[in-house]
């Protein structure tokens, strides 16, 4: 009977440990059931477990909000830096064009301006306008013709070069020579003694080297006595012949000088008489009053 009592005891106990631990495991993992039941009581249960939920769901949708946010940024971002590089792209090539442009407008010939270039307008040029003509025209056409009063226009300019070119030279041939003290004239008198002198002493030698030749070897006397003088005839007869070469040279650099200074002096005269030499040509050549410019445009026309 206490063996019964007891056993029953330890049944008892055994029960009531499983129910706590049961109740404890059901308070751990149903939380969300004790709080339901406590808000059914209360009329606001479900209220508050909506709240939650749409909480969650509104933080489920901030979250899903932010990443779209982001994308839509992102793609924003994107579409902004592609457009910026398109728009870069656009800039560099218009530049790229641009610079083209001007290369070709660069190494496009610019039209000449005929009145920019001759200094006066064709029109001032008037008959004179026919300078445009090529060589084979000028070179071929009549003396009387516009053109061949023009060719001899031009050939009359060429001239006036050629003298200047010329005088150039003589100049330089002059500035050679020794400027002559005197005139060639004064020098040409005394040459002519000189020449007479040298001829009387060379004379004199010769007689005294006759004389020696047809005297009596055994006369020694008479040889010694022609032999001093002949000595004395030599050297005459060279003092005579020094001075000689010497107006001589004098004479001849005189004449040279004097004939290329005379060649300047008429070069000189030509060229300044060329202006108007020109200037006549070119009247006869045109149907307009020539002036500086107009000349100077019809050069230029001529390639002058």
């Amino acid at each position: 009977m206490k063996k019964t009592s007891l056993q029953f005891l330890k049944a008892c106990s055994l029960s009531v440990a499983l129910l706590g631990s049961v109740a404890i495991v059901a308070t751990v993992s149903m939380p969300d059931v004790a709080f339901a039941k406590s808000g059914n009581d209360n009329g606001g249960g479900n209220g508050g477990g909506n709240g939650n939920g749409g909480n969650s769901d509104k933080s489920g949708g901030s979250s899903k909000a932010d990443k779209a946010d982001k994308a839509g940024k992102s793609d924003k971002s994107g579409k902004s830096d592609k457009a910026d590089k398109k728009k870069s792209g656009g800039d560099s090539a218009k530049s790229k064009t641009k610079e083209k442009a001007k290369a070709k407008a660069k190494a496009k010939p610019k039209k000449k301006d005929l009145a920019g270039e001759l200094g006066v307008h064709p029109s001032e040029l008037g008959a004179l306008n026919a300078a445009h003509a090529n060589e084979n025209a000028l070179k071929n056409a009549s003396p009387n013709s516009r053109v061949g009063r023009i060719a001899a226009y031009r050939d009359s300019v060429l001239a006036g070069e050629a003298l200047a070119d010329e005088l150039a030279l003589k100049e330089a041939e002059l500035a050679g020579l020794d400027l002559p003290s005197r005139g060639a004239d004064l020098i040409k008198t005394d040459l002519d003694l000189a020449v007479e002198e040298s001829g009387t002493a060379a004379g004199n030698v010769t007689a005294l080297e006759t004389q020696l030749a047809n005297t009596d070897p055994a006369d020694t006397v008479a040889i010694d006595a022609i032999n001093a003088q002949l000595v004395t005839a030599r050297e005459t007869l060279t003092a005579a012949e020094l001075a000689e070469a010497g107006l001589q040279a004098e004479y001849d650099n005189a004449v040279a000088y004097e004939a290329v200074d005379a060649e300047i002096d008429e070069l000189t005269q030509k060229i300044e008489d060329q202006p108007a030499l020109e200037r006549s040509l070119l009247e006869a050549a045109a149907n307009k009053e020539v002036t500086d410019e107009v000349e100077a445009a019809v050069k230029k026309l001529l390639g002058l």
